[in-house]
């Protein structure tokens, strides 16, 4: 039946048919009413609660009159979240474990659910950071950021799951990144586990639709970079042309939110889910240049970043000496006027007349000599685009050449071209 063209095409036609007249529609509905359900005395479990965004979603949840469960191995951290939510007259406990020992969080998971009863919400958010050059991270630190950021959250899932599969009931939370969608320069450990991570929820996902457990919603997180402890620790201040690095306030709100609405996926700030789109529908060059173009950078202080060349991009750019300007567009302009209105050449001083006549008696010269110009201009600039790439010249810059090329010519090239040939010979 699968290998009969007349199935395909019949269940083609029909899948066709679901998508545009059902489940579009039950997706924009669903999307137009979504709205932040109640916590109250619910119990959300928390991983990596003690600091950073894992405090501030336990203090909003604690808000909310939920029943807050903060797991962390830093027990100060910890504590410190429980003392700031029972300050505020609500609810909360601190169980030490660590989510890469795989009974140990059997065992919290347990004692959770005897002291606040079932689980309802379960964010996983723990995890280790470190941004260190592919040869330079050693065996154990990789060993230990897989070991917490993958097997921990599957252990943390894994813990809790089957009551909720019991009960067809609950809600699994994974605080990805959006280094779960794009791989970076020494992100072997970090970006390698998020990939994992979402791999991991997707899976679930699927699993829990195909067994009919849809009562157990699983929501996504890929957050940007927002000021964590486990980032300024780390000594990174990461920049970027557009996405903003964010306050752990502004993100973890927008965070609970997502949850609150049960969202499958959700990308912190929103419109960072043009980085998944770009690299799924672009081509190889086209994906490299917006990469750069969107600037996405870090410093660390790991030693081995220091020993990384890396390769960036230049700012250069140098306009012709003044004379030029003064030369070369008011001749543009004169070759134009001849040609598209000779009359106003009159008004020219000193050689309207000549320029007059010239677009009156020879019009058709004026023609080829302005279609010449064009063509030699835009050729020029496109050349001028050329070397840029090459020269690896940033996109501001890069603009700023090309206009000025257009408009001057030569002269603007071979300034460029000089320094083109001088970065291919150092390099």
């Amino acid at each position: 039946m699968y290998t009969s063209w007349a199935w395909k095409i019949w269940s083609t036609l029909g899948v066709i048919l679901r998508i545009l007249f059902i489940d579009l529609p039950m997706d924009i509905y669903r999307f137009l009413n979504l709205q932040q359900k109640n916590v109250q005395g619910q119990t959300v479990v928390i991983t990596g609660g003690g600091s950073g965004l894992g405090r501030a979603m336990a203090l909003d949840f604690a808000k909310r009159k939920a029943k807050v469960a903060i797991i962390d191995v830093n027990k100060e951290g910890g504590l410190e979240t429980v003392k700031l939510i029972a300050a505020e007259g609500n609810m909360a406990k601190f169980w030490f474990c660590d989510i890469s020992d795989v009974d140990g969080m059997k065992n919290t998971a347990k004692d959770i659910e005897d002291t606040f009863g079932d689980a309802d919400i379960v964010i996983c958010n723990a995890a280790i950071l470190s941004f260190t050059s592919f040869m330079e991270i050693s065996n154990e630190l990789l060993r230990k950021c897989l070991d917490v950021n993958i097997f921990g959250t599957i252990n943390t899932i894994r813990a809790f799951l089957p009551k909720m599969e019991n009960r067809n009931d609950g809600h699994i939370v994974c605080v990805c990144s959006i280094a779960g969608w794009s791989g970076e320069t020494m992100g072997l450990s970090y970006c390698t586990s998020k990939f994992a991570v979402r791999g991991a929820m997707e899976s679930l996902q699927m699993e829990l639709r195909d067994r009919g457990l849809e009562g157990i919603k699983t929501t996504t997180l890929y957050p940007y970079f927002a000021r964590t402890p486990m980032i300024l620790e780390n000594n990174m201040r990461p920049t970027c042309t557009w996405f903003p690095f964010m306050s752990v306030r502004s993100c973890s709100r927008r965070m609970v939110d997502s949850i609150l609405k049960e969202k499958v996926h959700a990308f912190v700030p929103s419109y960072i889910t043009l980085i998944p789109f770009v690299k799924n529908f672009t081509s190889l060059q086209v994906t490299r240049s917006l990469r750069n173009y969107l600037g996405v950078k870090y410093s660390a202080s790991d030693p081995s970043l220091c020993k990384l060349r890396l390769i960036e991009m230049s700012d250069f750019f140098r306009t012709p000496p003044l004379f030029w300007w003064l030369v070369i567009v008011p001749a543009l302009a004169i070759n134009y006027i001849s040609y598209a209105n000779p009359e106003a050449a009159l008004h020219i001083p000193l050689i309207g007349s000549i320029v007059h006549t010239i677009g009156t008696q020879f019009h058709f010269v004026t023609l080829l000599t302005n279609l010449f110009a064009l063509a030699a201009h835009v050729g020029e600039a496109l050349y001028a685009l050329y070397l840029c790439h090459k020269a690896n010249i940033s996109f501001a810059s890069t603009a700023k050449w090309v206009v000025q090329t257009f408009i001057l010519g030569f002269p603007s090239l071979s300034i460029l071209s000089r320094y083109e040939a001088k970065q291919r010979k150092n390099n």
